[in-house]
């Protein structure tokens, strides 16, 4: 994957002159692919939100706007921004890059940011549910019935298969929920 990364890390001057020159010359709009909570959490003033999961539902409006400004992709540590880029290049939208470093080297940086409610992650909550399911299922195991050790088995299964599929079924349950919801 060839991705476009750009620093925006201003040295002197505007800074224009230390960035890689998208095709559009204007200031990008940063979209941020974490999740509600994380963004919630902390975000770059003006970003906006688009899940990575929900991506595809805004590729023909982001297209739109990439002939306004670049598109400039975020996330933490750019793990999920590589994911999106790609797919973004490969729906046809070229006018776009990667912040380098995510937001995590933007505040590095000592960058401004948007500090909101802390939340947990939707990993964060996956991992703490499928703990407290094993912890239920080896205590009700140990002394009410044997049958209740299937859960923790069910548990490490579901935690085996997101491993190797990279696709958590709990994960995609958590995400329609409310709290994990984007907030209009």
């Amino acid at each position: 994957m060839n991705a476009l990364v750009l620093d925006q890390e201003p040295k002197s001057g505007t800074g224009k002159e230390n960035q890689v020159s998208p095709p559009s010359s204007k200031d990008p709009l940063y979209i941020d692919v974490r999740t509600p909570q994380e963004f919630e959490g902390m975000h770059i003033s003006g970003a906006r939100n688009i899940p990575l999961p929900d991506l595809h539902r805004y590729v023909g409006e982001l297209k739109t706007l990439s002939h306004e400004h670049p598109i400039m992709l975020i996330c933490r540590t750019q793990n999920r921004v590589k994911i999106a880029y790609e797919y973004l290049i490969n729906q046809g939208l070229t006018n776009c890059g990667i912040l380098e470093g995510g937001i995590t080297a933007w505040i590095e940086q000592g960058k401004p940011v948007v500090r909101g409610q802390h939340r947990i992650s939707l990993e964060g909550q996956v991992r703490a549910i499928a703990g407290v399911l094993i912890l239920v299922g080896v205590g009700l195991g140990l002394t009410v019935h044997s049958g209740f050790l299937l859960l923790p088995t069910v548990v490490g299964v579901g935690l085996l298969h997101a491993g190797l599929t990279d696709s958590c079924l709990m994960g995609m349950l958590l995400s329609n929920l409310p709290y994990n919801r984007i907030r209009k």
